[in-house]
């Protein structure tokens, strides 16, 4: 209905769901998946909030508007599973949870993505918007090495 995707368009949030590399994410970013949804560490990191997830639908859905409730359903229930991982993984102080929609809403890939971030005090996530990075793999590794031990021992 409110759909902005490019004719014909390659999707890198679909190739990840199928354990493919996407050239900012890869498949040793995933450390959840089942047969409705794929969490991984994001591929671009604010400084201060660093190995904050994305958690997606294995189908392709662009937007809010287009999700059905039952994967709808499935990723906000596996976010509070995110967010006690981050308080006993992480050590954080808080999370935040948002997700995008349309380009005036700021998404900038056409499938519908749940971003949770660890948040700390004074960490001023909102504020920071310039002070992003894309880490390399190896940094990356980490995060999703504890999350995948995490999720395991549930």
């Amino acid at each position: 209905m409110y759909n902005h995707a490019p004719k014909n368009y390659d999707c890198p949030l679909c190739k990840l769901a199928k354990g493919e590399d996407t050239g900012k994410t890869n498949p040793d970013d995933i450390f959840y998946r089942e047969d409705l949804i794929t969490a991984f560490i994001a591929g671009k990191w604010w400084m201060t909030n660093p190995g904050h997830v994305i958690i997606i639908p294995n189908k392709h859905f662009e937007n809010l508007y287009d999700i059905d409730e039952k994967h709808l359903e499935v990723i906000h229930n596996f976010s509070k599973k995110v967010a006690v991982a981050f308080k006993k993984v992480y050590k954080s102080d808080g999370t935040s949870v948002r997700q995008h929609n349309e380009p005036a809403g700021n998404q900038d890939v056409w499938h519908y993505h749940l971003h949770v971030f660890p948040r700390y005090e004074n960490d001023r996530l909102y504020q920071n918007h310039e002070k992003t990075k894309w880490p390399t793999k190896e940094e990356r590794i980490p995060y999703s090495d504890k999350l995948k031990t995490y999720f395991k021992k549930l």
